[in-house]
């Protein structure tokens, strides 16, 4: 998950490049599980404290892939995290059968320490093996993996 504030439409900014907003703590629920199940209490951009979704976010090519950390570095510094790619990556492998075999509603949340920007939007990227069906006020897609 990622947020980008006044790019979407624009040639002068520099889309590859997301916001961190002043996120203070993100989760995902399928359905009544919550991933992470602990907050990130600590996490303050403006005060450098980000350690722990910066490790999520640089250890996701590690695990995805399987492969060991020296030959996958993502090769991303902490500032860089901060200032380029603040991006949150939330493993959910670890489920129960119930919910690997039934329908699961997908909620992310997000709390902010300051009030968002106006024209901010959040991209999500889902990797799954099952068919997924995104529904929103606007618009109902179904896509199929």
């Amino acid at each position: 998950m990622a947020f980008q504030t006044d790019k979407s439409g624009n040639q002068q900014r520099n889309t590859s490049i997301f916001d961190h907003c002043n996120l203070t703590n993100m989760f995902v629920m399928l359905n009544s599980r919550r991933y992470p199940e602990i907050d990130y209490d600590d996490m303050n951009f403006t005060r450098q404290k980000f350690s722990r979704v910066y490790g999520g976010a640089a250890a996701f090519r590690t695990k995805f892939y399987n492969v060991e950390d020296l030959i996958s570095s993502p090769n991303i510094t902490p500032a860089d995290y901060k200032e380029l790619f603040p991006m949150f990556v939330f493993d959910v492998t670890k489920q129960s059968e119930k919910l690997k075999n039934s329908v699961t509603d997908i909620q992310i949340k997000a709390q902010f320490s300051a009030n968002v920007a106006a024209n901010t939007e959040g991209f999500a990227v889902v990797i799954s093996d099952k068919s997924l069906i995104f529904q929103s006020n606007e618009q109902k897609m179904r896509v199929e993996y």
